[in-house]
């Protein structure tokens, strides 16, 4: 099957031309270009706390599966669903339900890892997260939850009492830490790298805002080449020229994610979000007191914003694929090879989905 585009992304680069799928594979590319748009690699997004209607505080295995569906229909290949500040029985309880998913491997967007966005997070920095369940860090409570399910990631504030030995013994256990939610100033932050965090949630959100005699953890992170970024590009949580300020700073180790909240992909009106009612208008989430409530910007909608403002579309698409895979681990997912999986987008030249092929055959949600 010959699939028509301006040229594709392929192993991180761009390839102009059609690209050619056999058996469920990509077995060419570079042939005479016969459309428009382009075909690009499966998303990653490693920060999704919920999809499609579905709040995955809350959601049941097949509400997971219905949203996982829905992700790859818009692009998403792997995803790591995030369960944000909760009752310990209830984070539990949902480590159990997604552990259960990833053995079953429902279709759609495979569960590389469940990412603990709290307990252990700043209250006045908290966004969305209740006040109610944020504790101080307990290795404890980290132990239960890696018994619990496919526990990889946590998010800590490095400055909360007892933060640097549970993010040390944390990284130890193979758990990939990450600082955030965060009034840490920049030698706290700087400690918190030191004993063991890799990367930062959602870089310049849920943290003390960065001043130029007090950078804080934004600009620790911007200094520090170790430490991996992710960044919700999606002109709300962050203006458009500081998106493009953290790439020109550090591209080479940022990851997009979305922070989508259970209305992304699902439209305007009122939608649970981690025990809060939330309301979406024109596309943005929003509590009752007008706090951002995740995200309704999908991933592939990222992407288009940086081309839109001038960014080649392999080195767009590489932030939401390639850099989270590397990061992540994930062997042969976020990026196209010849003779892997034709598992892939085409999309028009607005980069807005029109077809989803997993193994070469055709995904509709």
């Amino acid at each position: 099957m010959r699939v028509s585009a301006r040229g594709a992304v392929i192993a991180g680069a761009w390839v102009k031309g059609d690209i050619e799928v056999d058996d469920g594979r990509l077995v060419r590319a570079g042939l005479p270009s016969t459309g428009t748009g382009y075909v690009l690699p499966g998303l990653v997004d490693l920060q999704v706390n919920g999809y499609g209607g579905v709040d995955f505080n809350a959601a049941t295995a097949e509400e997971f599966g219905r949203a996982f569906a829905a992700l790859t229909r818009d692009g998403v290949f792997h995803v790591q669903p995030t369960v944000i500040t909760d009752s310990e029985e209830n984070v539990v309880r949902q480590l159990r339900v997604l552990g259960g998913l990833r053995r079953s491997a429902p279709r759609g967007a495979k569960v590389v890892g469940v990412h603990a966005e709290g307990p252990f997070l700043s209250p006045h920095h908290r966004g969305v997260h209740r006040t109610e369940y944020l504790r101080d860090p307990d290795i404890g409570i980290v132990r239960r939850f890696l018994d619990a399910g496919p526990l990889r990631t946590i998010t800590v504030a490095p400055e909360l009492p007892g933060a640097l030995e549970l993010i040390a013994l944390a990284a130890r256990e193979g758990v990939i830490v990450q600082a955030g939610h965060s009034g840490a100033d920049t030698a706290t932050a700087y400690a918190g790298f030191d004993a063991g965090a890799r990367a930062v949630t959602h870089l310049f959100n849920g943290m003390i805002a960065f001043s130029h005699r007090a950078p804080g953890i934004a600009g620790a992170t911007l200094n520090r080449e170790e430490v991996a970024i992710q960044l919700i590009a999606d002109d709300i949580h962050l203006a458009r020229e500081t998106s493009l300020f953290a790439l020109k700073a550090a591209e080479h180790r940022v990851m997009l994610v979305t922070d989508a909240a259970s209305p992304a992909g699902a439209g305007d009106g009122a939608f649970t979000v981690g025990g809060f009612t939330v309301t979406v208008t024109d596309g943005v989430p929003r509590l009752p007191d007008g706090t951002l409530a995740g995200s309704t910007v999908t991933l592939l909608q990222q992407v288009r914003g940086l081309v839109e403002h001038g960014w080649p579309i392999d080195r767009a698409v590489n932030l939401a694929s390639r850099a989270p895979a590397r990061f992540y681990g994930l062997t042969g997912a976020g990026e196209l090879t010849l003779g892997g999986p034709a598992d892939l987008i085409v999309t028009g030249e607005d980069v807005a989905v029109e077809r989803v092929l997993v193994n070469g055959e055709e995904f509709a949600a």
